[in-house]
């Protein structure tokens, strides 16, 4: 008799467990899709980074063939033209139109912060996946608020403790897009430059832009100066760097610039005169690790190119919303328990070990880099490596 109840009891327990999977699936598949708004620059200044975060970002989509948990995922793009008026009535759209579950991507720091509080007040996740304005993961954090690529500033405290302590630099030019960004990333790279000893001797500030350099070029100071630090982005960037080797400026003063200026998009429209150029970034497509050769394989097959910064930022926020929402199964409807999931988010990206910090910011590797011909093409090749860096980095000789 006691065999016979407990046969019982084991049938009834699979008929159980066999109706919870199929309600499960049956209810994913009754769900409707889980709706992902991405909103970049498709055009404008800024458009170069904001067509890489797109393709990223649906290359990491495509990976996981659109779905998860038994859901499948609508993408809904629109162009904020790194406008923050334009981006507001975007958000406004995604939210309130199209009813997204998350909303991803911003490249531009004015208009993340621009549509910060319309983000919160309705609350929905917001995974920015390049706009670094600091405030968003500090003063102005929030629950609903993670970024999977820097905040400002992050990069630039260890490059310019790096160019005091490693490069030997003594003094320095900085010259910076006249935005928050620009703004943000310089000061950094002042301040960890001068705390390490080292003096700024001119600040120059192009408005974004910029089509002609000359006049702020033949400002800069070649002959007491050790180098120029620069951030200048997407087409002005391309701009900077010809225009520095045609002014001269290249065989008389050393750059040390954030990667940004010299991304493997540009580099191309660039060609020899970015090369020898120093700079460091979070990402590049040379890494020789076993995650990052399998991304550069799959993108370069899916889009004929090598991926730029980013393209792996968007496929990095990409793969943390996934993750996330295979840990809730799929119930984004859930907001909380989401947002506590996306909180432990830990994978290994083409760029490193991913994880956020406590305020929900990427803590980074930060590489340093050098512009190289390797197999006929123009690349960043990596010569040094300044590991987990957050957004509060202290230099490792001023650790308590």
């Amino acid at each position: 008799m006691k065999r016979d109840l407990r046969f019982c009891n084991k049938a009834v327990f699979a008929a159980f467990v066999v109706l919870v999977c199929f309600t499960s699936l049956a209810f994913a598949e009754d769900k409707a899709p889980i709706k992902i708004g991405l909103m970049v620059p498709y055009t404008g200044a800024l458009s170069f980074g904001g067509n890489g975060v797109d393709k990223g970002f649906r290359f990491g989509l495509e990976e996981a063939g659109y779905k998860v948990a038994g859901r499948t995922i609508e993408l809904l793009k629109e162009d904020d033209e790194a406008k923050p008026e334009v981006g507001i009535t975007k958000v406004h759209k995604l939210i309130e139109y199209d009813k997204v579950n998350i909303l991803a991507g911003i490249n531009h720091s004015g208009v993340a912060l621009a549509v910060r509080d319309i983000v919160v007040s309705h609350k929905i996740p917001l995974i920015i996946t390049n706009a670094g304005a600091v405030k968003l993961t500090s003063t102005l954090k929030s629950p609903y608020i993670f970024r999977t690529s820097f905040a400002n500033g992050q990069q630039d405290l260890a490059g310019g403790w790096y160019a005091y302590n490693k490069m030997r630099y003594r003094r320095m030019v900085v010259v910076a897009a006249d935005f928050v960004a620009g703004h943000e990333k310089a000061d950094a790279f002042m301040k960890a430059f001068k705390a390490a000893g080292g003096q700024i001797t001119q600040q120059i500030y192009p408005p974004l832009g910029t089509s002609d350099f000359g006049p702020y070029l033949t400002n800069i100071d070649t002959a007491t100066n050790s180098a120029v630090w620069a951030f200048e982005s997407d087409q002005d960037g391309i701009r900077f760097i010809q225009q520095y080797q045609e002014y001269g400026l290249k065989q008389k003063l050393p750059l040390f610039v954030i990667g940004d200026t010299v991304d493997d998009s540009l580099l191309p429209s660039m060609k020899d005169a970015a090369l020898g150029t120093l700079n460091y970034l979070h990402y590049a497509n040379t890494l020789d690790t076993p995650a990052n050769q399998k991304f550069v394989k799959a993108y370069f097959a899916r889009y004929k190119e090598f991926p730029s910064f980013y393209a792996e930022e968007g496929y990095v926020g990409a793969k943390a919303i996934l993750l996330a929402l295979q840990a809730v199964h799929g119930n984004v409807e859930n907001t909380d328990a989401f947002l506590a999931a996306l909180r432990q988010v830990k994978f290994e990206a083409p760029r490193g070990s991913f994880r956020f910090d406590a305020d929900q910011n990427a803590v980074i590797p930060v590489y340093i880099r050098k512009v190289e011909k390797v197999d006929g093409r123009y690349a960043n090749v990596v010569i040094d490596t300044i590991p987990n860096v957050d957004q509060n980095w202290v230099p490792p000789d001023q650790k308590k």
